[in-house]
Order: structure tokens, then sequence, then C-alpha cells
């Protein structure tokens, strides 16, 4: 691409918004924006892509599918020591006890660290203890087996229903309390035509993550390099420094690798007990140590998606709006006492008279930590099953009530243009055979999420490097783990730089490299973006320079594209250009400014997802059959990529509102399910059909436009799959779960 210089004090005028989705009107409207002075030009809807928004491949599919890839797992030195953490036995109480000699005269034991000091509360079963490095883990285990550990044991609690001031529960599971007065509330419920509540239930999810968490932690001196399997490189740099130096321990450089990552979801922001351990071990054996916790440790002491109860009320006027909405929710959080709250779609009730409350319920369990959308999927689950029952009260079909309702015009697109390909109607039309074996049903749901990205404070920072044998590499210190920053890193730099993306090298994961967010809450991509196009911009100018001096032409008349770099005629493969570059390559270090002044053309992302499902009445197993996602995220960079992300909350979504479930035992508080026979996740089997459409949005709103994608999908779907069986059964399952005892007895109680 070439660009005129301007000073961006003028403003630059760029056209914003979407093209329209399936022969729907194009939403386009001009803006002028303030980019800051050194920032590259900003993308709009009429730039052309060569490389942006095509089916590139995962820069790193090949390294993962051949296994060459190094995951913290995969990480080895000579004279490495195997560690494992002694856990608590009992859910609460205080440790009175703790010997530790005898396991440290264990043969092939290298060190044993204690966790908690005597007198320290014990909080979960499975809260850490001590810890111990030895040559093989067989030998850790028998010394773990060694270690005295003793408990003045407390009474405990694993439900947060039975909580003192958890709310009273009626026989069909509906919450009993009255509803506070609410003059407003009150009146618009007095004054609607259709009045309806429900209350609404979700199980604690366990993240489980194909890596668990842990890694390897490396003493040089005082200089300290960790391999850790984390979603915040950064954050767990400074976590580790300093707990390390709370504890006395002087750290003059400390390095964090995640090259690679198993997965997170929202689980691995923290150093954790286990990474930290694993420093201490590392020091005192002045040996590397290898500390990675087993599935159960995953399931059970890193946290989790936690638990629900929601209630909601509400009432719709003679032309089908909802007038009134009163809200009120419970979360189960574990030992940590937050976490729980939940979030519903505000974008139904900008009419309405509305209240929200919601009380944390802390249990003695490992605790609550963010998964893919916080709080979101079990709020959607209830708003949205809620508003098919409220619909259906008011005899309106479920997408022309949401179509009515829905206040963000981008998703009103969405809805239509997605009924159309899925083939609502007809679905929708379609009746069962009450002697059938096989009930169908379809659902819907929406999707929301908020970020833009941010610049961070400092500005997270990208490296572009252009070497004179043509090689260019994109570096960031931040993670990616999994949704394929790398490539979107290739894609935005070979875009730029007028290549095809495999001739860029993306490099991310070592704190050495420029600063990078965590990869939570959708920002990864929208904060770094920007800050990729900038270095290669940057980058390119300096190319730029060179060939137009070699040419003998004006700057600006020199054009990167096609793997060429010149002017008219007058064009240098791009290997000859970098030629002229000598042997100090180019580096060029891009920033992440802050998002324009201007308001963008919207703040959020929007999507929409259809479900059909298939019911056995007579097991109760339900099944999906094929779901349709329609999901914005900005400007699609890495189309394949994205729609991955979007099939995976999917499948997510299904796993979650049919299969996933936390199992405690209130005697002992200890998960009775803690690993993949008895914690049962979605399967090959359990598989619908997928479809997946991006919608690309030029939001304005920075260089390149591009916003969150992780959370939003995940928002939707169990909440669709949730409507699809309420619309096969004629009856609403309210607690996920929608397990098959759940099924058969809503189809004994069922009224014909």
């Amino acid at each position: 691409m070439s660009y005129e210089p301007k000073n961006p004090r003028d403003g630059v005028e760029i056209t914003v918004g979407y093209r329209g989705l399936g022969g729907q009107p194009d939403r386009l409207e001009k803006r002028t924006v303030q980019p800051a002075e050194g920032d590259a030009p900003p993308w709009d809807a009429n730039t052309p892509f060569a490389v942006v928004g095509t089916d590139v491949d995962r820069t790193d599919g090949i390294a993962k599918a051949s296994g060459r890839a190094k995951y913290a797992y995969d990480i080895t030195f000579p004279g490495m020591l195997q560690a494992m953490i002694l856990r608590s036995t009992v859910a609460r109480g205080v440790l009175t006890g703790l010997e530790l000699d005898e396991a440290r005269k264990m043969p092939g034991i290298g060190a044993v660290v204690a966790l908690k000091e005597i007198g320290n509360k014990v909080r979960f079963v499975g809260d850490a203890i001590a810890a111990v490095a030895g040559t093989t883990l067989h030998a850790v285990r028998d010394a773990i087996e060694k270690i005295r550990a003793t408990y003045e044991a407390e009474a405990h609690n694993v439900d947060f229903l039975q909580l003192p001031d958890a709310p009273m529960l009626g026989i069909a599971g509906d919450i009993d309390d009255e509803w506070p007065a609410d003059e407003n509330v009150d009146g618009a419920l007095a004054a609607a035509k259709v009045t309806h509540t429900g209350t609404y239930r979700t199980e604690v999810q366990t993240h489980s993550s194909l890596e668990t968490h842990g890694g390897v932690a490396k003493w040089n001196g005082k200089d300290l390099e960790v391999w850790n399997s984390t979603q915040a490189t950064f954050g767990v740099r400074g976590e580790l420094a300093g707990a390390l130096k709370a504890r006395g321990i002087e750290v003059e450089s400390l390095t964090v690798h995640a090259e690679f990552i198993g997965g997170g979801f929202g689980s691995k922001f923290s150093a954790g007990i286990e990474a930290l351990a694993g420093c201490l071990l590392a020091k005192e054996a002045n040996a590397p140590v290898k500390l990675m916790l087993d599935r159960f440790e995953e399931h059970t002491c890193t946290g989790n998606r936690p638990s629900a109860l929601m209630q909601v009320r509400a009432g719709l006027d003679d032309k089908g709006t909802i007038t009134a909405w009163d809200w009120r929710s419970f979360g189960g959080c574990g030992f940590n006492g937050g976490g729980g709250s939940v979030a519903v779609p505000n974008y139904y009730t900008s009419q309405a008279k509305k209240r929200a409350s919601h009380k944390e319920l802390a249990m003695d369990t490992d605790p609550a930590r963010p998964m893919r959308a916080p709080g979101h999927p079990q709020g959607w689950f209830g708003a949205e099953l809620f508003l098919d029952e409220l619909a259906a009260k008011a005899g309106i079909d479920p997408l022309e009530f949401r179509l009515h309702n829905d206040d963000q015009t981008i998703r009103q697109d969405q809805w239509r243009f997605g009924a159309e390909r899925f083939g609502w109607q007809k679905a929708r039309a379609r009746t069962n055979d009450p002697k059938a074996r096989y009930w169908h049903g379809v659902g819907l749901a929406s999707a929301r999420w908020g970020t833009l990205g941010n610049a961070g404070r400092p500005a997270h920072g990208i490296t572009c490097r252009i070497h004179q044998d043509g090689t260019v590499e994109s570096r960031s210190g931040a993670q990616d783990c999994g949704p394929g920053l790398k490539t979107v890193m290739a894609i935005i730099t070979a875009e730029e730089l007028g290549l095809p993306a495999e001739r860029v090298k993306a490099v991310s994961g070592h704190t050495s490299d420029p600063s990078g967010p965590a990869s939570g809450g959708s920002t990864t991509t929208p904060s770094l973006a920007p800050a990729v196009r900038h270095s290669a911009w940057l980058a390119r100018q300096q190319l730029v320079e060179l060939v137009a001096k070699h040419l003998g032409v004006p700057e600006n008349q020199v054009a990167c594209t096609g793997g060429k770099v010149g002017a008219g005629t007058a064009m240098l493969p791009w290997n000859e250009a970098c030629k002229l570059i000598g042997p100090n390559p180019i580096e060029a270090r891009g920033k992440r400014f802050d998002n324009y002044k201007q308001d963008p053309f919207f703040r959020g992302v929007c999507g929409c997802q259809f479900a059909e499902v298939e019911v056995d009445t007579w097991t109760g197993i339900v099944r999906t059959t094929r779901m349709l996602a329609i999901q914005d995220c900005g400007v699609v960079i890495a189309k394949k990529l994205a729609e991955s992300q979007v099939l995976g909350a999917m499948i997510q979504g299904v796993s979650y509102a049919l299969h996933e479930q936390r199992i405690m035992d209130r005697t002992s508080g200890r998960m009775l399910n803690g690993d993949f026979l008895r914690y049962k996740i979605t399967g090959p089997k359990d598989l619908p059909q997928l479809e997946c459409i991006m919608h690309t949005v030029h939001n304005g709103h920075a260089n390149t436009s591009a916003a969150g994608l992780g959370e939003p999908p995940s928002v939707a779907a169990p909440a669709a799959v949730a409507n699809a069986v309420f619309h096969a059964l004629g009856v609403p399952l309210r607690h996920l779960p929608i397990t098959p005892d759940k099924v058969l007895a809503a189809l004994a109680n069922r009224k014909v």
C-alpha cells in the first residue's frame, strides 16, 4: 500500500459501517477521525485488502499438528526435577501441624517447601499445603506420603443454596422470596398486558483446558526463567517477582516464556501457587523443576465458572414491547467470595422500567475464576429462555419478538440474515408427532461483547524486523493461548508490506519482547492489532526510503505490493529490495495509540445464533443437530481463525447446556467427578453440524478497526440450545445442564 503523507491534526475522512448481509442494504457513513501524530493511517470500508480477511492457514498449525510446538509440558533440561503439591483433605479449617523432615530424607528428593504456615486457614479440599521436587514422580509421591499435616477442621458448606442467606426455594425450584417493593417496576407490571415470572439455574463448569496449569522454573544465579502455561506473560512475571521478594528471594531478572499454550479460557491469568512452588523448589534444589498439575487438580484446584440462580419477572404492552423488567441473581462462587455476578442482554429492555440486584454466596470450594465471557452465559441462558417463554405466553414468534425489542441495528440485520439462512420459519413451523420417538425443536439467542481494545499503560508495543535476506519478523511478548495471535500478526504485517502471510515469522510469548495485554476479555487482538500495523508501517517507511533513493524516485511514489517494492515499471522483487538494507536489519517499534476520540460506528460487537435439537423421548437424551452463528468482530482479520473461534464457542456452549456439571460431596467437601470419565464434556459424537458467518464491521476506532471475538460467541450458544429444547418439548427446562433425567421428568409432567 502507498500513502500520501498527511497532517493528522487536519483529520482523516473514512467510511465506517458495514456492507449489507445477503442482499440487505449497506449501512455506511462518512466520519472524520484524528489519528495520533505518527500513527498509521486508518483502514476503512473502502480499503482494498490482499491478505486481511482471507482464509490464511494458522501460522503455527503445522508445528502444533506435528508435535514440534513446545508447550510448558514439553520443556526439559538435564537434571530437571519433577514436582507435586500436597493438598488439604479438609474443606475448611486451620493448619495446626506440618512436618516435612521425613519427606526431605526420602531417596531422590531434591527440595521440599511449605506453602502454608501453621495457623493459616485452609479454604477448600485441594488447598495447597506443601510442595516436593524429586528425580521422578514416583519418588515425589512417596515423599508426599511422609509429610504429616494436621488440621483443626470446621463446619463447611459446598452448596451455595444451603447457605443461611440463600433465597428460599419452592418444591419446583422457584425462588419463593417476595420481591421487594419498587414503585416504578411494580406500576409497569400492573399496567402490562402480559406478565411472566421464571427462576433459572446453572451449575459450576470447570475450564477443562487440554494443557493443565503449571510449568518449569530454572535459576541461573539470581536470574530466573519460567516456562509457564499462562494467559498473561507479563502478569505472571510481575506476580512471581512480587511473591519471591515477599519471601526474601532476590531476583535480578525474570523472564517468562509461553510461546504455546494449551488453552486457558480465563483460568490462567494468575501464576498460581503451582508456579510459585516451582520457583521455590528450583531455588532450594539448585536445579530446574517442572510442576504440572494432574487432571484431578485441574478440575478441583484452578477455579471455575461459578453456578448461578436467577429469577426474572417482566411485562409486555399490547404491541409486544417489554415495559417492565425485574431481575435478581445469586452467584455460587468459591471461597474467594466474588466472581459470581451475571450479565443480561439490556438491548431488549431499553423502553422498560428496570431493576436488578445480585448477591454473592461464598462456598468452601476452589475460587471462581473468569471463564470465556464471565457471567454472560449464565445470565443469557436465564434471560433468553425467559424471553422465549414470555413470547410464547403472548403468542409471538421468538424471532419477531426479538426484532421488535432489540434496539441494535447491527444485530437486527444479523437476525434477519441468520433466520433466512437457517430456515427459521420452516423449522419453527414443523410439528412433532406425539407418538414419535424423536422430537425436534429450534431456538435462537443473541450475543454481545463490549471491547474495542485499549492502549494499556504503558502503551503495548510490537517489533517489526526486516532482514537483508528478505525475512520479516513480527514480535510480541504477549501470549497466544490458542486463538491465533501469531497468525493475526503475520496477516497484518503482510498486508502492510505487500507480502503473502507465509513470508512473515510471527513470534509471541517471551517477556523479552515488547509488552502485551493478558489474553482475556477479548482484548488481545483489538489491543495489539493497531500496534502490529504501526510497527509494519514504520518498517515499510524505512524500506521505501532505501528503495526510493536506489531508484531515484520520490518516496511517495514507491509502493509495496504483490511481493515487490518500487514505482511504476521499476519494481524490485522483495528479496532484491531487502538487499539494500545491509547487515543491520530494519527494526521498528510500533505502539498502541489511544482509540480515536471520535465515537466509533459501534462500541461493541453483536451476534446471534440458531440451534436445532433432537430429543429422544424414550431416553431423555438431547442431541444438538445443527447450529448457525452470525458474528462480527470489527474488521475480520484472520477469517479462518475467526470462524474457528466461533465454532469452538458453539461446541463449548453445547457442552455447557447439555453435559457439564461439577458434583460435590457435601460431607467431605470433595469433588466426585474430577476427571474426564465422570465429568462429561462434548465429544465428537455430540457435535452438531456447525456453520459460522463472520460479519465485518468497520468501527473506525483505531487504525485496523479490530474488535474482540473470544467472548461473544460463547454467550449465545447455551441459550440457543435451551430455547430449542423448549420448542421441542413445549415446556422450558430452566436448570442447566439439560440432562436425560430432567427431560424425562418434564415429559412426565407435560400438559398435553
